[in-house]
C-alpha cells in the first residue's frame, strides 16, 4: 500500500493510503475530537464532532495536473462545507485545518446541541472522571449553555438492556458505537434504534435481552455514561481505584485484564490492550466471572480432620500432618502409592513445583484434570506444532487460511471467536468444519458439515488430496506410523473419503490446496475434534507438516483446551507420561482414571488434589477418596472433595498472588498480585514448597527396601520469580522466560489508563506497558520424536441410534462463577436434540426424556434445536445438575432416547 503525504494545521504528515483524517492527525499528535468514531469500528460520521476544513489541490481540467501559484506551489481548493474527518480518507496534497474559527464554531455547536438533552448528573454517573463527553466539553465546548435545564427531556432511569448492562437514555448521544460493536465485532446484532427524533433510543432486540457474551465491551466504548455495568454501578469513583494487571485464567486465551481495586476490594474488571491476545476486548465471563475471589465461602484457614470433623488449625500443624502422613505412606508402600492431580487454572510456578515434589517422592501418578468416562489425554500435538514466535492473529487477513475443526470457539475460548472472525473480515479464508453448527460458521468463507463419525475421513481426505497434488512428505518420513498411514491412504480412493465424510472430491481438493499454498496456515481444534480420538488430530498434524511452515510465525495448530493454563500444565509436566518440557519418563504413571481405580484396590494410598474437585462429578473419584488412607486438598473453597479430605489447605486466588501462565498459542504472560490473600490463604506454589520443607524435617523412614529418605534439602524459594527462574533453567523452551524478561516486553515504565487515547477514541481503555508476553520458541525439532500416527478413533461399545457429545458451555457449573452476575445466565441441565429426532419421538422442549447407554441411564429435560443435525444429541456435562458420568462410556457414547411419560 502506497503512502500519502498531506498537511494538517501546517504540519506535513505521511500515512498509508486509505487512512482517514482523524487517524492521520493522531499520528501527527493533533487532536480531532470524536464521539462516534472508534478505530476498531467502521466510520459512520454520525456525531459530526470531527468536522474540519478540507482542501485538495486544484486540478487543471485541460492538463489534469495541479494548478500552481506564483511560488510554484499547488493551489488548494477548499471544500465549501466542513467535512467529517472520520469518514474522509486522505489524498495526496490534501490540506486539513482543525482550529479555524469556522471549525471551532461547529465543534461548540455540536457539543451544545448534545448537552441540550444530556443530564447534568456527572456527580452520580459511573463514567465521571473517565468520560470523553466531559473531556471534550472542557476542551472544545461552550463555556455556558443557552438552554434551560428544565427544558431537558427526562426518561426512565435506568432501562435494563439485560441482566448485565443498564441504559440511561438521557445520557445517550446516539453515536451507535454499541450497536456497531455488536454487529461488526461480536456478530451479535442484538441492539438497535427505536423511534425517531427526541425519542430515538437504543433498544435490545433479543430474547433473552442483550443476548451476547461480549456485552460488557459496550460500556467500555460508550463515550458517555449511557451504558453502565450492573456489576460496577454506583460502587466507586474511578479516581479511587488502583489498577492491577492480571491474566484471566477462565479459558485458554489468556486475556489481559486489569483488576480495579479499592481498599483491597475488587470493584470491576477491565480489558488491558494486547493486540496479539485479546486486542481491547474481553468476554463477559472474564469481566464478570471473578467475583469468586471475594466469596464468603472462601477457605481462610487450614483444616485437619480430628474425630471425624474438619477443624481449624495453624499452618504449622497442618503441614506437620501432611508431611508425617506422606512419609508414612511412602515408607510403607513406596513412592507410587502417592498420586496428585492439579487444576489447569494454576500458574506455571504452582504446577512445576507440584510435579517436582511428587516426582522427588518417587511418584509418576500425576495428572491435570479429574478423569471420568469422557476424559481426554493431554494434548501434546497442539504444543509441538503451535505457531512460532512473533505470532499475532490480529495482523492476519488476505493470504491466511484458517481451518477450524470440531471446535466451538465462542463457548470454549470466546475471544478466539472474535479473532478468527476478524481474520475473515480482513480477507482471510475461514473454513469451519464440524458435526454441528456453531456461531463462528456465520463468519466462515466455507462451512463443512461432515457426517457423524466422518471427521477422520474428512481429515484423511484432505491429506490424500494434498499428496495427490504434489505435496512433499519428506518431513513425515522419520515419524513412527507414517508409512502405515500413507499405505492406508494409498489403498483408498479420494472418492471413498469424500463419500465417508459427506463432501465432494472437489471440495476436499480445494480446501487442501488453499491450505497448503496459503502464506499463513492455521488449524484450530477443540473438544469435539479431540473426542473423536487421536487419529483425527494426528492426521491434521500431518496436513500441517505438509505445508512446510511448522514453527513459523502465524502458522501452526492451536488446541482449545479446558482451563486457563492447560498448555502450561502439559509443559510443566503435570501428566503421567512426560515431565517438564515433554521429557520422556522411564516409568509411565497413572492418569486420573487410573488413580481412582488404583485407590480402590489399595495400590494408591495417598492423594493430593490442588485446585480440582473430582468428587463433585465422578462417583469413582468419590469412592477413591473415601478409600484412600490420606487425602490432602488445597483449594479456594470447601469443595465436595475437600469435605472428604484429611487436611484442607486454603489457596490464594489469581488476584492474590503473582504467577505466569501459558496460553493456547504458547504465549507466556505474567499476572500481578492485585490484593491481599483472604485469611491465611497462600499461593499454591508456596503451599507445595512448605510441604516440601516440612518433609525435609521428617526423619528418614523405614520402608520395604530399607532406609528411604523422604525428602532431601529444603527448598529456598522466597518469591514466585525464584520458581520462574528455575523453570527458565530446567524446562525446554522456557529459557530466558523470567519475570524481568516478561516485564521488558512492555511499552514503558509502568502501566495504567491511557488518558490521552481515551479522550479521542476508546471511552475507557487501559494501556499495556506491563508486558504483552513472550511466545515460546517453536518445538518443531521435536516433531519426529513426539508425533506418532496411530490412526486411533474413539470406539463405540454398541450401535444405539444416537451419538452423544459433551457440549462445552462458557456459562456452566464452573465454581468460579459463584457470586457473579453470570449465575442467572447458567441454564438448568438439559439434553439438546434435533427437530427431526424430536418429531420422531414426539418430544418438545421441556419434556423429560430418558437417555440410555451401555453404562446406565439419565433422565433430564429436553431442548429441541432447529439447527442440530439428526442423529446427534448434546449434553452440557459442566452444568451442576447433569450426571453425565452415569451414562458415558467414553468421550463419545451411543445412546437411545425416549420420552418419559409422567404418570
Amino acid at each position: 500500500m502506497s503512502d500519502v503525504t498531506l498537511t494538517i494545521d501546517g504540519v506535513q504528515v505521511t500515512v498509508p493510503a486509505g487512512t482517514n483524517i482523524v487517524d492521520a492527525a493522531r499520528q501527527a499528535g493533533i487532536a480531532i475530537p470524536v464521539f462516534c468514531y472508534h478505530p476498531r469500528l467502521k466510520p459512520v460520521g454520525m456525531c459530526r464532532m470531527c468536522l474540519v476544513q478540507v482542501g485538495t489541490p486544484k486540478i487543471d481540467p485541460a492538463t489534469r495536473r495541479p494548478v500552481l501559484d506564483a511560488n510554484g506551489q499547488p493551489v488548494i481548493a477548499m471544500m465549501p462545507k466542513l467535512q467529517t474527518a472520520c469518514t474522509t480518507p486522505v489524498s495526496p496534497g490534501m490540506v486539513v485545518k482543525t482550529t479555524t474559527e469556522e471549525v471551532k464554531f461547529a465543534q461548540r455547536g455540536i457539543l451544545e446541541f448534545l448537552l441540550t438533552s444530556h443530564p447534568l448528573d456527572c456527580p452520580v454517573c459511573d463514567k465521571g472522571g473517565e468520560c470523553p463527553l466531559q473531556n471534550l466539553t472542557m476542551g472544545w465546548g461552550p463555556a455556558v449553555s443557552r438552554f434551560d435545564y428544565n427544558d431537558k427531556v427526562h426518561f426512565e432511569k435506568p432501562v435494563k438492556l439485560g441482566d448485565l448492562i443498564y441504559l440511561d437514555r438521557e445520557r445517550c448521544i446516539l453515536c451507535a458505537r454499541c450497536v456497531r460493536f455488536q454487529d461488526e465485532i461480536a456478530d451479535d446484532p442484538v441492539l438497535g434504534f427505536d423511534n425517531r427524533g427526541r425519542n430515538w433510543m437504543i433498544i435490545s432486540k433479543s430474547d433473552p435481552p442483550f443476548n451476547s457474551k461480549f456485552s460488557g465491551n459496550t460500556t467500555d466504548i460508550c463515550p458517555v455514561g449511557a451504558l453502565t455495568s450492573s456489576d460496577f454501578r454506583f460502587k466507586a469513583r474511578v479516581w479511587e481505584l488502583q489498577s492491577k494487571p492480571v491474566i484471566c485464567t477462565l479459558c485458554p486465551v489468556g486475556c489481559n485484564l486489569t483488576f480495579d481495586m479499592r481498599h483491597d476490594r475488587l470493584m470491576r474488571v477491565m480489558p488491558r490492550e494486547n493486540a496479539a491476545v485479546n486486542d481491547i476486548w474481553i468476554c463477559d465471563k472474564g469481566r464478570y466471572g471473578h467475583r469468586f475471589i471475594e466469596s464468603p465461602d472462601r477457605l481462610t484457614t487450614p483444616l485437619v480432620r480430628r474425630d471425624g470433623k474438619l477443624v481449624p488449625v495453624s499452618w504449622d500443624e497442618a503441614l506437620e500432618v501432611v508431611a508425617d502422613q506422606l512419609t508414612i505412606v511412602r515408607a510403607r508402600y513406596g513412592g507410587n502409592a502417592l498420586a496428585g492431580l492439579a487444576g489447569a487454572q494454576l500458574s506455571n510456578e504452582d504446577l512445576y513445583l507440584f510435579q517436582r515434589l511428587l516426582r522427588e517422592l518417587g511418584s509418576e501418578n500425576i495428572d491435570t484434570g479429574i478423569g471420568g468416562p469422557a476424559a481426554l489425554p493431554p494434548d501434546e500435538i497442539g504444543g509441538v506444532l503451535a505457531p512460532g514466535p512473533e505470532t499475532d492473529l490480529s495482523k492476519l487477513g488476505a493470504g491466511a487460511v484458517v481451518l477450524v475443526v470440531g471446535a466451538d470457539p465462542e463457548e470454549e475460548a470466546p475471544l478466539y471467536m472474535l479473532r478468527l472472525r476478524g481474520i475473515a473480515q480482513r480477507g482471510g479464508k475461514l473454513i469451519v468444519a464440524g458435526l454441528r453448527p456453531t456461531k463462528l460458521e456465520r463468519s466462515a468463507t466455507t462451512v463443512v458439515r461432515y457426517a457423524p463419525a466422518g471427521e477422520l475421513a474428512f481429515a484423511q481426505g484432505l491429506l490424500k488430496a494434498a499428496l495427490e497434488n504434489g505435496a512433499k512428505p519428506a518431513a513425515l518420513e522419520r515419524m513412527q506410523g507414517w508409512h502405515e498411514l500413507r499405505r492406508s491412504l494409498s489403498q483408498a480412493k479420494l472418492a471413498d473419503f469424500a463419500a465417508a465424510c459427506g463432501l465432494s472430491e472437489a471440495a476436499l481438493t480445494s480446501i487442501a490446496q488453499s491450505f497448503l499454498t496459503a502464506e499463513h496456515s492455521l488449524i484450530v481444534y477443540g473438544w469435539e475434534a479431540r473426542s473423536a480420538g487421536p487419529g483425527l488430530v494426528e492426521t491434521l498434524a500431518a496436513l500441517m507438516i505438509l505445508t512446510g511452515k511448522v514453527g513459523k510465525a502465524n502458522n501452526g495448530m492451536i488446541a482449545l483446551l479446558a482451563g486457563g493454563n492447560s498448555r502450561g500444565a502439559i509443559e510443566m509436566g503435570v501428566r503421567p507420561d512426560a515431565g517438564p518440557g515433554y521429557e520422556p519418563r522411564k516409568q509411565r504413571g497413572l492418569d486420573a482414571n487410573g488413580i481412582w481405580a488404583a485407590a480402590q484396590t489399595g495400590k494408591v494410598r495417598a492423594i493430593w488434589l490442588a485446585g480440582v474437585d473430582p468428587a463433585a462429578k465422578l462417583p469413582a473419584a468419590r469412592a477413591a477418596l473415601e478409600a484412600a488412607e490420606f487425602v490432602v486438598v488445597q483449594d479456594l473453597f470447601l469443595t465436595a472433595s475437600a469435605e472428604l479430605a484429611d487436611v484442607v489447605l486454603p489457596a490464594a486466588s489469581v488476584a492474590e498472588r503473582e504467577g505466569s501462565y501459558t496460553n493456547a498459542e504458547r504465549r507466556v504472560q505474567r499476572s500481578r498480585q492485585a490484593c491481599s490473600p483472604v485469611g491465611e490463604a497462600r499461593p499454591d506454589w508456596q503451599i507445595v514448597a512448605a510441604v516440601a520443607n516440612a518433609l525435609a524435617m521428617v526423619p528418614i523412614g523405614s520402608g520395604r527396601n530399607g532406609a528411604i529418605p523422604v525428602k532431601g534439602e529444603a527448598w529456598e524459594y522466597v518469591v514466585a520469580s525464584d520458581v520462574a527462574d528455575e523453570i527458565a533453567a530446567q524446562v525446554r523452551g522456557y529459557a530466558g522466560i523470567t519475570y524481568a524478561a516478561l516485564a521488558a516486553t512492555g511499552t514503558g515504565g509502568g502501566w495504567g489508563r491511557q488518558f490521552d487515547d481515551a479522550i479521542y477514541y476508546d471511552g475507557t481503555s487501559y494501556a499495556n506497558s506491563e508486558g504483552v508476553g513472550l511466545v515460546l520458541p517453536s518445538l518443531a525439532a521435536m516433531i519426529s520424536s513426539r508425533l506418532t500416527f496411530t490412526g486411533a478413533t474413539t470406539p463405540f461399545t454398541d450401535e444405539r441410534p444416537l451419538l452423544l457429545l459433551e457440549q462445552v458451555l462458557a456459562y456452566d457449573g464452573d465454581r468460579h462463577l459463584r457470586g457473579s452476575k453470570l449465575q442467572g445466565l447458567i441454564p438448568p441441565g438439559y439434553v439438546a436434540i434435533s427437530t427431526e429426532d424430536a418429531a420422531k419421538l414426539n418430544i418438545h422442549s421441556g419434556d423429560r426424556v430418558r437417555l440410555t447407554s451401555a453404562a446406565g441411564e439419565l433422565v433430564i429435560a429436553a431442548r429441541v434445536l432447529a439447527d442440530l443435525p439428526a442423529g446427534i444429541v448434546l449434553l452440557p456435562a459442566g452444568l451442576a445438575d447433569v450426571a453425565a458420568a452415569t451414562i458415558e462410556t467414553g468421550p463419545r457414547t451411543r445412546v437411545s432416547l425416549a420420552k418419559v411419560v409422567m404418570g
